[in-house]
C-alpha cells in the first residue's frame, strides 16, 4: 500500500522474488541486509522527489512525484489495480510482465 492505496497484491513467494511495481521494488531494496559487511557495500536505496500529502494526495498515481518511471500519464490519471500475471494484481501503467 501507498498512501492507503493498494499498488501491488502477489502471494508472498512471487512478490518476494519479484515485486513488479516500482513502490513494492523501492521498499524491497530498503529492506536491510543482515550481514553489517554486505550492508555496507549497497547502493543507496533513496528515493528521489517530493513525498505527496497525505491529506491531499495527487489525481494520479500517488507514487508518481518519486517514481523513475513516471509519466505524464501516471501524474494524471490514477492506474487501476488489474491482473498482470496470474495471481499478480498491481496498479501501475507501465508493469513489465513477470
Amino acid at each position: 500500500m501507498c498512501l492507503g492505496r493498494v499498488v501491488e497484491h502477489a502471494p508472498r513467494s512471487a512478490f518476494y522474488a519479484r515485486p513488479l511495481h516500482p513502490y513494492s521494488q523501492a521498499l524491497m531494496q530498503a529492506v536491510p541486509e543482515p550481514d553489517p559487511r554486505r550492508e555496507k557495500g549497497r547502493a543507496g536505496t533513496s528515493l528521489a522527489g517530493e513525498l505527496p500529502s497525505v491529506l491531499s494526495p495527487p489525481p494520479g498515481c500517488v507514487f508518481a512525484s518519486r517514481c523513475p518511471k513516471a509519466a505524464d500519464l501516471c501524474r494524471q490519471t490514477r492506474p487501476d489495480l488489474r491482473e498482470v500475471a496470474p495471481g499478480r494484481l498491481a496498479a501501475c501503467h507501465f508493469i513489465e510482465e513477470p
